[in-house]
């Protein structure tokens, strides 16, 4: 049998489409974009209907009748990039807004970019992560910058507080990558132009220089090519020119892990403003 998905802002109004479209070979379902479930976590990733397990993979298809509040197309975004990967096809799917978080860790996994494991869904689905990593987590703003709506949480308590603190706020949830300190590589038109290394020294969980990290600049020549390789890859995943992709190693498996790609990283303030306006310097001339 077929199945179809609909989605919509009003499932009360749309719920007698299940009744007037279905057929012996095909089964209409409705949902509504709160009921999605997001989690990256390698050959597990998957989205989900939350309120009864359904992946979205076992869809045909997937039509929009009502267009996502512009604030939550977030949602949207990220299951384009999951639809995408498997070949489910989605009537309309030209509206997806191209920024946050949630949306770029979704775009590096449908590129077989190493990215944390993530969570992002309903309140009881963030326990249901908390708990598939081992009750420790970072929780982060999907919009969040320089460190800032970003908490280590080591309970379901304090989960559900900060998300109960937080009721606008659309949160992920990742793994905690035990590292000494995180990787800032600077590109222009996707060319590496920059690497730092920034470290907390074991005072916080965040690396970030805005939230007291040190840095130090490191001759590109001395950088894993891995790092090069995969801030490449990240930046041209978004589509970001004027990219700072931050990347860890992980201080157990030795794997490094895309964080995220910032657009505009800083390039007149923070560390290295000299050598940072020299790039702009550089770019307006060529």
């Amino acid at each position: 049998m077929k199945k179809i998905l609909i989605f919509t802002n009003n499932l009360t109004k749309h719920k007698k489409l299940t009744q007037l479209f279905s057929e012996d070979d095909i089964k209409i379902m409705i949902s509504e974009y709160s009921d999605l479930s997001f989690a990256i976590n390698g050959k597990n990733s998957k989205v989900t209907l939350y309120s009864n397990g359904e992946d979205i993979r076992n869809f045909a298809k997937i039509i929009i009748l009502a267009t996502p509040e512009h604030s939550k197309n977030h949602v949207f975004s990220a299951l384009a990039c999951y639809c995408r990967k498997y070949n489910i096809p989605i009537l309309d799917d030209q509206f997806t807004n191209i920024s946050g978080k949630l949306y770029a860790l979704w775009r590096f996994w449908e590129k077989d970019i190493p990215t944390a494991k993530t969570f992002f869904g309903p309140r009881d689905f963030m326990v249901q992560g908390l708990y598939e990593i081992n009750g420790s987590g970072i929780l982060k703003s999907i919009n969040g910058t320089k460190g800032r709506d970003n908490y280590l949480v080591n309970s379901n308590q304090e989960l559900l507080d900060i998300l109960d603190k937080n009721p606008d706020t659309p949160f992920i949830l990742q793994n905690f990558i035990p590292n000494d300190g995180d990787w800032r590589i600077i590109l222009i038109n996707y060319e590496p132009k920059l690497a730092i290394y920034r470290s907390s020294h074991g005072k916080d969980y965040r690396n970030n220089t805005s939230v007291g990290g040190d840095a130090k600049l490191v001759p590109l020549d001395d950088v894993d090519p891995r790092i090069i390789e995969l801030s490449i890859a990240a930046s041209k995943a978004l589509g970001i020119k004027i990219a700072g992709a931050d990347i860890m190693q992980d201080d157990k498996t030795s794997e490094y892990t895309v964080l995220e790609v910032n657009r505009t990283p800083q390039l007149v303030s923070g560390a290295f403003t000299d050598e940072k306006q020299e790039i702009i310097r550089n770019l307006i001339r060529s």
